[in-house]
């Protein structure tokens, strides 16, 4: 925008995004989270101001327990990816509280560009999808992408998921989804199917399969796509 810059989602807070942040604008920059969950807060802190679904207000200004992730970082796959200050012992996501709360239909006013906020709870309850409807750009987070898409947490609704991908599959315009996750996907119907798939799943008509090894549930596949839901 003219007045200032958002990000949508600040990563896990390994390298310090604010710095390559200020390579691509000197504008004060706001960070809009889709949700609170570790890997998408982990550099909030960085930040003067961020922004959160009202039902996720009270998650993001408390001490995340990440004991099972860091263990996870020392190992050799992710040691060889991670940079070589990082230290996996002190690693841990500082609280920051929001300082803007968010309601489904809220927009945030860059300066001759204006994003809004879609709740889109499911995946958790106060996920939200951000829309740039100027350019065609839907931030979905972790409610939309190519890959394994999640219900099945402490916290997620299957029910409410499917209800968030139907809404954002009828979503008048054509979108570009800059998911949270995974690659940009440009193709127009990809939301409707997503959609398809999703209600599929949830509805029972077909057999999931169960797993415990990337996540714990059951697992129904669409190709490239996989829902997760709950055992």
């Amino acid at each position: 925008g003219r007045e200032r810059a958002a990000l949508v989602d600040s990563g896990m807070g390994v390298g310090d995004v604010r710095s390559e942040i200020a390579k691509i604008t000197s504008l004060p920059c706001i960070v809009l989270n889709t949700h609170h969950h570790w890997d998408h807060v982990g550099a909030n802190a960085l930040f003067d101001a961020s922004a959160i679904h009202e039902n996720e207000a009270d998650q993001l200004a408390q001490e995340q327990n990440i004991g099972a992730f860091r263990e996870a970082f020392r190992s050799p796959g992710a040691r060889s990816v991670l940079p070589l200050s990082f230290d996996p012992d002190s690693y841990r996501i500082i609280p920051r509280p929001a300082t803007h709360i968010l309601h489904d239909g809220d927009e945030i006013d860059l300066g001759d560009r204006v994003l809004t906020a879609l709740h889109t709870p499911g995946h958790s309850p106060g996920h939200c999808t951000y829309l740039d409807e100027e350019d065609g750009l839907l931030f979905t987070g972790d409610t939309a992408y190519v890959g394994p898409v999640c219900a099945c947490f402490d916290g997620s609704d299957p029910a409410a998921f499917a209800k968030s991908a139907s809404r954002l599959a009828g979503l008048p315009g054509s979108w570009t989804v800059c998911p949270g996750h995974n690659d940009l996907v440009t193709d127009p119907g990809w939301l409707n199917e997503f959609a398809k798939c999703v209600e599929v799943a949830v509805s029972g008509r077909v057999e999931g399969t169960w797993r415990d090894d990337l996540f714990v549930g059951r697992e129904f596949r669409f190709g490239a796509l996989s829902v997760w839901l709950p055992a």
